[in-house]
């Protein structure tokens, strides 16, 4: 991934640019959650049943208290134009290879996965900009979509990663079994804190017992930054390719 052009006038490597699209999003989650604690701790940990919880909901954070729905909405609007061409770039470094077997499924196959991360990303932009407060089915459609795109996408990478044939005199680098070991590892993590969170939301939501609502809130946080760490595997990949992105007038 030699270089990347755009309108402006600069150079900046591709792990500066990697790194500035996953830490806006970190950013976003502790400064919305830390900020609702300092100053909005009330109103963000209120429940249904008013049982003390210690940790707001996400959507807490980002929909009712303020200036944090104006950093989560600010954050996600510059990460998310770099988060779309991300996924393209990877798409077509992912459609170069040339030592896959199947070679007229494959493409058709990564096509589909990447739409599915595309969805992902756009469900994430739905739920961020309507928070729960102002159309609730549509924060919820949201937010499930989310969730059902971004798991389906790492478990389509995974299998890929570990099961598509390769061509016969092919070895994987030490690069890419790095790089497959740790998204099996996050997606691994992200799954387990997913289920883990929906059982406190449910334990929550039929007994109301004080501080289960705050093990969602904390699973849902690992939910987010497994995620984020998830996608961010592309910065060992792309960093051994020594590039630039070039910012030309």
């Amino acid at each position: 991934m030699s270089s990347l052009y755009f309108v402006l006038g600069t150079q900046l490597s591709i792990r500066h640019f990697l790194w500035i699209a996953y830490s806006l999003p970190c950013f976003a989650l502790f400064s919305c959650v830390g900020l609702s604690i300092i100053k909005d701790f009330e109103k963000s940990t209120r429940t249904h049943c008013n049982v003390f919880n210690f940790l707001p909901s996400i959507s807490a954070a980002i929909g009712d208290c303020e200036p944090q729905r104006y950093i989560w909405r600010l954050c996600f609007a510059l990460d998310s134009i770099p988060r779309y061409l991300i996924g393209y770039l990877q798409l077509i470094r992912l459609l170069n290879r040339h030592h896959v077997g199947l070679p007229e499924l494959y493409p058709i196959v990564q096509i589909f996965n990447s739409c599915i991360h595309f969805l992902e990303l756009t469900f994430l932009l739905l739920l961020t900009y309507v928070a729960s407060r102002e159309i609730q089915w549509v924060h919820e459609c949201g937010f499930i979509g989310f969730m059902i795109c971004s798991l389906v996408h790492m478990l389509l990478t995974v299998l890929i990663d570990y099961f598509w044939p390769r061509t016969i005199h092919f070895r994987l680098t030490d690069q890419e079994k790095h790089a497959r070991q740790k998204r099996l590892r996050w997606f691994l993590i992200n799954i387990l804190s997913f289920f883990i969170s929906l059982y406190f939301y449910f334990r929550h939501n039929s007994a109301c017992e004080a501080n289960i609502y705050s093990m969602y809130c904390l699973f849902e946080y690992f939910v987010v930054l497994t995620n984020i760490a998830y996608h961010s595997v592309v910065m060992d990949e792309w960093d051994q390719q020594g590039g630039q992105i070039q910012i030309f007038y």
